[in-house]
């Protein structure tokens, strides 16, 4: 072969080995590119809600309760305490709550709220219940009737929150549910779940809490 043929050959070549090399390293670059550029939102919530919390039933924690689903009977009151001891040795609401509510510092921002969700035959019901405007929400099925025992004369009869009376000093110390006109075609447990907060943030985009202050009561039919 000739030699200026030849040379021609090997720059061909450099050439063409020259620009795959850059065709990779540019295909390199733009992959970790893709990979380290990520555009979804970052969800930075977290919750320092140091707050723990129980249902109670005549002094005593309440994780699982049974209860034949009749309509038109109460089905039961449960009082909201700031904490999970298993028996806190007194049936008195006002004084247990006070007492736990104040072995806390700097409390006040925190607020209680409840989820309860059960079944019928045909639909799944829940509702979140951060007001007394909810009173109704689970009809024909439950009601639902939120107390402040705190700031009662003590040995006064009172009567569940209304709209009227319900104010940002309101506390929610205790929750009853009545068992409406359908009770009986409720199909599963009643699922309870109380839970303190001091924001939006803590609720997720489906409405539901999703921080850590929280304690759970499944309610059976027995």
């Amino acid at each position: 072969m000739p030699k200026y043929l030849l040379v021609i050959l090997c720059l061909f070549l450099l050439v063409g080995c020259s620009e795959e090399k850059v065709n990779e390293e540019t295909k390199q670059t733009e992959n970790k590119e893709a990979e380290t550029i990520d555009t979804s939102p970052v969800d930075a919530y977290a919750d320092d809600n140091p707050i723990k919390v129980g249902l109670y039933l005549n002094g005593k924690l309440m994780s699982e309760y049974t209860r034949r689903f009749t309509d038109g009977e109460d089905l039961a009151s449960f009082d909201v305490y700031f904490t999970n001891e298993a028996d806190v040795g007194s049936s008195n609401t006002k004084y247990n709550f006070n007492r736990f509510y104040n072995s806390y510092e700097d409390i006040g921002k925190y607020k209680i709220g409840f989820d309860i969700s059960f079944d019928t035959s045909d639909k799944h019901y829940e509702t979140v219940v951060l007001d007394p405007d909810v009173e109704f929400a689970l009809a024909p099925y439950i009601y639902i009737y939120l107390y402040d025992d705190v700031h009662q004369p003590d040995g006064a009869w009172y009567s569940h929150i209304t709209k009227d009376e319900y104010n940002d000093s309101t506390v929610f110390s205790s929750i009853k549910l009545y068992m409406a006109e359908k009770m009986a075609e409720v199909t599963s447990p009643i699922t309870i779940e109380v839970f303190t907060y001091d924001d939006e943030e803590d609720f997720g985009e489906d409405g539901k809490y999703r921080g850590i202050s929280k304690h759970t009561l499944i309610v059976n039919n027995g």
